[in-house]
């Protein structure tokens, strides 16, 4: 019973399909805002910034970033079908305005010109992504020099039916792929919510 729980988070949760799928992306938009906010109270939007949030799901992140009166623009990129539906849904009005685009890709090739993004952000998504080290690496590339990009993941604890599952387990581990990815200046806050890693990354 376990394990098919854990196979039906792996699948829904990395990419939601059919009505299921589009269930777990309302989910994600209600129980958690309070993350997307703290998360994003972590950093600095400088006037104009262009912004990019991988793994948008249900575009709940999208649409707090978008509210901020520096934003320039915000991209939502997601590879469910079901989940661009949503997050375009969620994003209606700003989308009609020019602030928002939603698009449909895999963070392994971001759609995008070298170095466009002020911010870029992952909200519970990172431990879904294939080839983690070359995506890592993606995102950097799509980061202007003085680009931030924002980590908001849960931290398995260990022993937890979620540690195996996880791609990073500690602190310490996001370190090194990040700076393996060609990030120097990280920050890292693990008291800030327990369960929970905030990650700052230049």
């Amino acid at each position: 019973m376990i394990t098919n729980t854990t196979n039906n988070f792996q699948t829904q949760g990395g990419k939601p399909t059919g009505f299921i799928g589009y269930f777990v992306g309302k989910v994600m938009n209600t129980f958690h805002s309070h993350i997307y906010k703290s998360g994003l109270s972590k950093i600095s939007i400088n006037k104009n910034s262009s912004c990019l949030d991988i793994g948008c799901g249900g575009g709940k992140a999208v649409k707090l970033l978008a509210l901020n009166k520096n934003v320039g623009k915000v991209y939502g990129l997601d590879h469910s079908e079901q989940m661009v539906k949503l997050s375009r849904k969620i994003n209606k009005t700003s989308i009609k305005n020019g602030l928002v685009e939603i698009l449909q890709g895999s963070v392994s090739s971001l759609p995008f010109s070298d170095s466009p993004f002020d911010i870029i952000t992952a909200f519970e998504t990172i431990q879904f992504w294939p080839n983690l080290e070359s995506s890592l690496k993606e995102v950097r590339k799509k980061l202007k020099s003085s680009g931030t990009f924002l980590i908001v993941n849960r931290l398995p604890q260990e022993g937890s039916k979620w540690f195996d599952f996880a791609q990073i387990k500690n602190a310490n581990e996001y370190k090194d792929k990040l700076r393996f990815a060609g990030f120097s200046e990280i920050s890292i806050d693990i008291e800030s919510k327990k369960g929970w890693i905030f990650i700052t990354a230049q």
